[in-house]
C-alpha cells in the first residue's frame, strides 16, 4: 500500500483587535493571537501546528493585515479552511484570506517591509468613540511632528527607541517612510514603514513625537536622539491602543 503524505503551506491574512490579548506570541496561561489561531486550526484539522507570524505584535496592539503561515500534512481547499478556522475563533480575530504557497515561504523571514499606523486625536475633551483605537492628545503641533518624522527616514541605529529588555544586539533598521497624516477633523495617524522594527520601537518613536507635538522638544531633536543611541533621551513608551500593523510586503 502506498500512502501519499501531503505537506501544504498555507499563507493567511489575519485581522484582529488586540485589546484583550497578551500580544501575538503564544504564552502559557495567557490568551494570545497565535494561541487562539493554533487552537482553532487544531479544532478544524486535529493537527498541532505552529502559526508563524510576520512579527510579534505587543500586548494590546491590533492588526489590519497580519501575515502568517502554517504547514498541514493534508491538502484542504483554502476558502473552506478559512471559513472553518473562523468558526472557531473569537469575534475579535478573523482570517481574511487563505492561499497555498510554496513550502519555502516563511511569513517572518521573507518579509521585505512592514507598515504600522499609530492613531491619535487632538481634543481638550475625551472622544469616547475614538478612545477605543486612538490616543488622546490635548494639544499637538502636527507640523513640527512632521518635521521630526523626516529625521527617521533612512538607515540608522535605533538603540534610543528600543525597550531595555529587548535582548537585541543589532539596532540598525531602515525606515522607508514616516509621516503624519490627518484622517478626520481631529484624528491623525503616524504612518511608518521599514524593513523591520525593534521591540516597542514605534511606541517609543510616537512618545518622542508627542514631546515635539507639545513643544517640549524641537523637531531637530529627533536627529540628535537617534545619534545619541541613548534610550533615556527619547520619549516614553506610549500605550498600545493607537498602534496597528497595517501591511506587510514580500
Amino acid at each position: 500500500i502506498c500512502y501519499i503524505l501531503y505537506m501544504t503551506n498555507y499563507k493567511i491574512i489575519v485581522q484582529y483587535n488586540g485589546k484583550n490579548y497578551s500580544g501575538w506570541q503564544a504564552q502559557e496561561n495567557k490568551i494570545t493571537i497565535q494561541g487562539c489561531l493554533q487552537h482553532a486550526i487544531f479544532n478544524v484539522t486535529g493537527q498541532q501546528v505552529e502559526v508563524v507570524g510576520s512579527g510579534r505584535t505587543d500586548a494590546g496592539v491590533s492588526a489590519y493585515a497580519q501575515v502568517a503561515n502554517f504547514v498541514l500534512n493534508t491538502n484542504l481547499e483554502p476558502n473552506k479552511l478559512g471559513r472553518a478556522i473562523n468558526a472557531h475563533l473569537p469575534a475579535d480575530i478573523a482570517v481574511q484570506s487563505v492561499e497555498i504557497v510554496d513550502l519555502s515561504f516563511n511569513s517572518r523571514f521573507n518579509a521585505k517591509s512592514k507598515t504600522y499606523h499609530y492613531y491619535f486625536y487632538v481634543s481638550q475633551s475625551r472622544r469616547p468613540l475614538l478612545d477605543e483605537f486612538a490616543l488622546q492628545l490635548k494639544m499637538a503641533n502636527t507640523t513640527d511632528m512632521q518635521k521630526a518624522c523626516e529625521h527617521l527616514v533612512g538607515t540608522h541605529n535605533f538603540k534610543s527607541f528600543v525597550a531595555r529588555n529587548s535582548g537585541k544586539t543589532n539596532f540598525e533598521r531602515t525606515i522607508y517612510k514616516a509621516y503624519i497624516e490627518q484622517v478626520d477633523k481631529c484624528l491623525y495617524r503616524l504612518v511608518i514603514c521599514g524593513n523591520g522594527f525593534l521591540y516597542n520601537m514605534v511606541r517609543i518613536i510616537m512618545g518622542t513625537l508627542i514631546l515635539v507635538a507639545e513643544g517640549k522638544r524641537k523637531p531637530d531633536a529627533m536627529r540628535d536622539i537617534i545619534l545619541s543611541q541613548d534610550r533615556t533621551k527619547a520619549g516614553k513608551t506610549v500605550e498600545p491602543v493607537g498602534l496597528k500593523l497595517y501591511n506587510v510586503e514580500y
